[in-house]
């Protein structure tokens, strides 16, 4: 079988039921961690019969759009989004932001190709503090295959694919450096439980050292900053490259505290598994 084909056969044996032939994730990869932040592009399609469900993030100088829409399929794999999501800064206490995103794209099988762009307005008490775009940005996406045969990492390509939360299709995109020898940053989305509530999030890891054995350990911790709490995060990557992609497991955690000290929630992913095809 050519290997689209070979692809698609294998992926109902190697990969949870919520990842089947209609779900695709991937992005834009990262070359490194200088200037990524704000070049941060995510995608993820689950597709049907004429029509998808496209959930994009594209980061922007002054903040993230990130929206969910569906779009209509033509015969030939295309489609186009173009939405708009209005609600709060979460970095900016009083500040409302309305973000239009726009992705369009084509679907062929279990690969996916296209551009994304944001625009981003915010607002405080009416008044426009501050405006922000992108160019146009070229993403992948893949349906991935979690193969069980190592393989060695392929230097300067991107890695395309989802992570096995389940409840709808979550990206993760990374690439490989020129040397062969590097991981570049590693971007996903994720689903952090917290008990009493679900929180949806997405993370740039910095990359790391590719072992000879084809695999790599990546791990950050870092803490964000609020008016009256600060969270705590710890993140993991661990995978290792296949013939045709590579595979691993993520887990992020959390614990979030008032600025007395008191625990107000801790949070976890759990230990959740990925996978990603050239």
């Amino acid at each position: 079988m050519r290997p689209a084909l070979a692809a698609a056969a294998l992926l109902a044996l190697a990969w949870p039921a919520a990842a089947r032939a209609a779900d695709l994730g991937g992005g834009t990869p990262g070359r490194g961690m200088g200037g990524y932040r704000g070049q941060l592009t995510v995608v993820s399609l689950r597709t049907a019969p004429g029509s998808a469900v496209v959930r994009a993030l594209v980061a922007a100088r002054c903040g993230v759009g990130a929206v969910k829409a569906r779009a209509t399929v033509a015969l030939d794999g295309t489609f186009a989004v173009n939405a708009v999501k209005r609600d709060r800064d979460p970095d900016e206490a009083g500040v409302r932001r309305v973000a239009r995103v726009l992705v369009s794209g084509r679907v062929t099988g279990v690969t996916a190709t296209g551009t994304a762009r944001t625009r981003l307005k915010l607002t405080r008490s009416g008044h426009v503090v501050e405006r922000c775009r992108t160019g146009a940005r070229t993403w992948q996406a893949r349906t991935p295959v979690a193969e069980a045969v190592p393989g060695p990492p392929h230097a300067s390509r991107g890695y395309f694919g989802l992570t096995g939360q389940a409840t709808h299709p979550r990206a993760i995109v990374l690439r490989v450096g020129a040397g062969a020898d590097r991981v570049q940053p590693v971007a996903f989305d994720y689903a952090l439980d917290c008990g009493k509530r679900t929180r949806e999030g997405h993370n740039i890891t910095p990359g790391g050292v590719i072992a000879a054995d084809g695999s790599f350990h990546l791990a950050e911790r870092f803490t964000l900053r609020f008016s009256d709490a600060s969270e705590r995060q710890r993140v993991k990557v661990s995978g290792r490259f296949t013939l045709h992609g590579v595979k691993g497991t993520l887990s992020v955690r959390s614990v979030a505290r008032s600025t007395s000290g008191t625990v107000i929630e801790r949070c976890q992913t759990g230990s959740v598994p990925f996978a990603g095809a050239l």
